[in-house]
């Protein structure tokens, strides 16, 4: 059906879309679509309610800008600022944050849904436009680009993969140039080779986290022989150790 009324505080573009290079991140719940099935609506809007909230403080500590809350799923991104050109590292660290987070929240006592809590989260580096298209200025921008499909694509795949975090080829090419001489956010992420993701011809280059969230490290850790293991792992061709 068609509405006759016309639209109220439509905003074609209220200015022309901008452009710069992002991380990327988007984060699920699994089984949302079951947990709603099994319990009640106060515990499922319960639940929404701890983890949109967890979510926000944790992108907020990497100082992350989140961009929609969409049912059970965040959309957030990380940029490159004038005294921290390192968003590729914060949106990783990010990440394996809101897996400690999360699994504190399935194991807390006072949450009352019958099922497991667990995320899935992608990642992606790479030119986002955003701009506000025939929409009320409530609803903020709108975000596209390679790199948000890209993001998007990755976590429905982590299932898959055997993995919680999933992360493109790119992002793991910005933080390997951003880390330096530390690189313990990203030893523990293995290749797992080209993928082809729906909607894209050429397939993305694949690194996927390779522990359980129960033994990530936080942020401030230290991994030993760091730099030893992200070189043994690059582009996916173990070689031998010095």
């Amino acid at each position: 059906m068609t509405s006759t009324e016309p639209f109220a505080n439509v905003i074609p573009y209220p200015e022309a879309p901008r452009h710069r290079h992002m991380a990327v991140m988007f984060v699920d719940l699994d089984n949302f679509m079951q947990i709603c099935i099994d319990d009640p609506p106060e515990a499922v809007f319960g639940l929404l309610s701890d983890f949109q909230h967890m979510v926000t403080d944790a992108v907020s500590s990497f100082r992350g800008e989140l961009n929609a809350y969409q049912g059970d799923g965040v959309l957030a991104t990380f940029g490159d600022m004038a005294d921290r050109p390192d968003c590729a590292i914060r949106a990783l660290r990010c990440a394996r944050r809101i897996l400690e987070r999360i699994r504190a929240l399935s194991l807390d006592d006072t949450n009352s849904t019958s099922s497991p809590i667990s995320v899935s989260i992608g990642l992606q580096y790479g030119e986002v436009w955003t701009s506000t298209i025939n929409s009320s200025k409530r609803f903020g921008p709108t975000l596209i680009g390679d790199a948000v499909n890209v993001a998007s694509r990755l976590e429905q795949r982590a299932g898959t993969l055997g993995t919680k975090i999933v992360v493109g080829d790119d992002l793991i090419q910005k933080a390997l140039r951003e880390a330096a001489s530390n690189a313990c956010e990203l030893a523990q992420f293995v290749n797992t080779g080209p993928l082809f993701v729906r909607g894209r011809q050429a397939p993305v280059g694949v690194w996927k986290l390779q522990i359980q969230s129960g033994e990530l490290l936080v942020e401030n850790a230290s991994i030993p022989n760091a730099e030893t293991d992200v070189r043994r792992w690059h582009f996916g061709k173990p070689s031998a150790q010095p």
